[in-house]
């Protein structure tokens, strides 16, 4: 009975068809969501220090200045049967040459000359040189009295002649200002510094001056120099005059 059993279990094991294979097409929709936050942050710094150092070497350079200031105000004059006269010959120069000639009163003459030289080029293997020269007059007749009855003033010039730097002032009277200022700066040498100064002031006030039957007379022959050559000149009251130099050079 138990042999039987067996058999029809495997009677129907065979019975059972072969497992067969097969290509299947599978078609699948997938919906995807996706979400990306992106956080970004920039910081830049930037710093730029620009350090510049200069050496300058400076060229020649020559600096001249000349003042003249003169003041007549708040003068008084009376004048009665007066005669002024003013006379030049010849005047004759080369270079600069200056020439003042008044009679008379409250007159103001002046002969200001400023000169600045550098002849020479510059040198790349020296430094530079550095002239300054400065001259200044100041002059004032302020407040004064003057009374002339029959008086005369004359005033002559003769002969100026020469070469350089000439200035002539001549007047014949009462409360005259003459001034002859020359400044002259000369930067010759390679490397140095050479600085000039001249002042002068001078100053008429509350002056009184009666003159009757007076002359003034001013007479000048012959002026000749080479250089720097300053004359004044004057006849009367109350007169100012100046002769201002101021040289400076570098050699």
């Amino acid at each position: 009975m138990r042999k039987w059993s067996v058999i029809s279990l495997i009677g129907a094991l065979a019975l059972i068809p072969a497992a067969a294979f097969a290509d299947v097409d599978i078609d699948v929709d997938i919906e995807k969501d996706k979400t990306k936050v992106v956080y970004e942050k920039l910081v830049k710094f930037k710093a730029a220090v620009i350090l510049a150092i200069v050496t300058l070497r400076t060229d020649k350079a020559a600096e001249s200045e000349t003042l003249v200031n003169q003041k007549n105000e708040d003068n008084h004059q009376f004048n009665f049967f007066n005669t002024s006269t003013s006379t030049t010959n010849s005047v004759s120069g080369s270079g600069i040459t200056g020439v003042n000639q008044a009679s008379g009163n409250m007159n103001n003459q002046a002969n200001a000359v400023s000169v600045a030289v550098d002849p020479n080029s510059h040198d790349p293997f020296r430094s530079g040189s550095f002239a300054e020269s400065q001259a200044a007059s100041d002059q004032k007749n302020k407040s004064n009295h003057v009374l002339d009855k029959v008086s005369r003033s004359t005033s002559t010039l003769n002969s100026v002649s020469g070469s350089g730097i000439i200035g002539v002032n001549q007047a014949s009277g009462s409360m005259n200002n003459q001034a002859n200022a020359v400044s002259v700066a000369v930067g010759v040498g390679p490397a140095g510094i050479a600085l000039s100064e001249a002042d002068l002031g001078q100053v008429n006030s509350w002056n009184s001056v009666v003159s009757i039957f007076s002359t003034s007379s001013a007479t000048i022959g012959s002026v000749t120099g080479n250089g720097i050559t300053g004359v004044n000149q004057s006849s009367g009251h109350m007169n100012n005059q100046s002769n201002v130099v101021s040289v400076a050079a570098v050699n």
